[in-house]
């Protein structure tokens, strides 16, 4: 009688499930791991605070657990993690995002004995800690204890080998991001007036989804707002410590009355079915997921030119200075009042899109265990 192979057995450690594009990437992958590939698929979080994104990995009966000490910086959690690796046998351990991929490797380093592969994925071109040049030696150490580290586009990868300066380059991998492009493609749209009482159909909608944070532009595109016509309105989604700053410069500015500040939302792909610019100011990005959800809704895209992101966007949707709010406008202008040039950026958007399908980003992700575990 043959014997079975052993199920593939991988473990996801990721800060939280808050709305993220490394949470909504963990959110949208796993399923597809558990269902389609026959991965025995598990979760740790340090925190259970504001993971918005857990529903579907609940609903697929997918293993979470959480972190006793929910303080994500507390260095407790390593020896956390390092005694959940012992206890569960894991075959892969696939860390994401700060300090997850600190306290990953810190493990890594204490297993003796029954150690699994150690994967992270490296989602953003920057971060803090590489303007501090005595970081350096620190990361060194720490992604050297990694089988393999993943980058999710180009640019990410070129910063983080610049940063990093390691010899071997063998295992460095890019494997980009990708969406259900399905959930996006027949998403359906909202009357414009059920957003707001003040929008009629012929209301021109902006829409940018991102977390207030240092790493995103808002206040970019709410300066644009100054310069942009009375029928044209700004939807912002998401929240985080730079909202008020924001809130207040639509104030100052004047445009407060234009710009709708509309927090954490679940139904974007219908927002964005129903607006008619999707726009991702970004002093830097990993990769520009958002990018390509508002592409598969068929409509023009407008992005920072920024590594990573650029990448995505460059000869599909249209590119402006980061931080240049004048050209963000004429962009904006451009696509309002030449209807030829918003439908020609909208079908080449929707095209590129289609190269993102999260299936195939799956497919690379359960092809590079494999070969790290053989």
């Amino acid at each position: 009688m043959k014997k079975e192979s052993k199920k593939l057995k991988v473990l996801h450690i990721i800060p939280s499930l808050n709305a993220g594009g490394a949470e909504k990437l963990v959110e949208e992958s796993t399923p597809i791991m558990k269902n389609v590939y026959d991965i025995d698929v598990e979760i740790l979080l340090l925190t259970d605070k504001n993971n918005i994104f857990i529903n579907k990995i609940k609903e697929n009966n997918i293993r979470i657990y959480i972190s006793p000490y929910q303080k994500i910086r507390s260095i407790k959690n390593i020896f956390y993690i390092l005694q959940h690796i012992k206890k569960n046998k894991y075959d892969v351990v696939h860390s994401h995002l700060f300090p997850c991929n600190y306290w990953a490797s810190i493990a890594s380093r204490l297993l003796s004995k029954n150690k699994p592969k150690f994967i992270t994925t490296e989602h953003n071109t920057h971060n803090k800690r590489r303007d501090k040049v005595y970081f350096r030696p620190i990361e060194k150490l720490i992604y050297s204890n990694y089988d393999t580290i993943i980058s999710i586009s180009e640019g990410t990868q070129q910063n983080l080998m610049s940063w990093l300066k390691f010899k071997n380059k063998d295992r460095f991998v890019i494997i980009e991001n990708g969406i259900n492009l399905e959930d996006f493609i027949n998403a359906e749209p909202y009357k414009k007036s059920d957003l707001d009482s003040s929008f009629n159909e012929n209301t021109k909608i902006l829409c940018m989804v991102g977390s207030f944070t240092e790493q995103k532009d808002q206040a970019t595109v709410i300066r644009a707002m100054k310069d942009l016509p009375e029928d044209v309105f700004l939807l912002l989604v998401g929240d985080g410590l730079l909202r008020q700053q924001n809130e207040r410069l639509a104030k100052e500015l004047e445009v407060d009355d234009r710009v709708k500040f509309l927090g954490i939302r679940k139904d974007v792909p219908r927002l964005f079915k129903t607006s008619d610019i999707i726009i991702i100011s970004s002093h830097w990005e990993g990769f520009g997921l958002v990018a390509v959800e508002g592409m598969a809704v068929g409509k023009p895209v407008v992005a920072s030119d920024v590594p990573g992101l650029a990448e995505v966007v460059r000869g599909a949707g249209v590119l402006f200075e980061k931080g240049n709010d004048k050209e963000l406008c004429k962009t904006i202008r451009n696509l309002i009042e030449n209807q030829k040039y918003y439908s020609e950026i909208s079908t080449k958007c929707f095209e590129r899109s289609r190269k993102y399908n999260i299936n195939k980003m799956v497919r690379k992700y359960y092809e590079q265990y494999i070969k790290d575990i053989d």
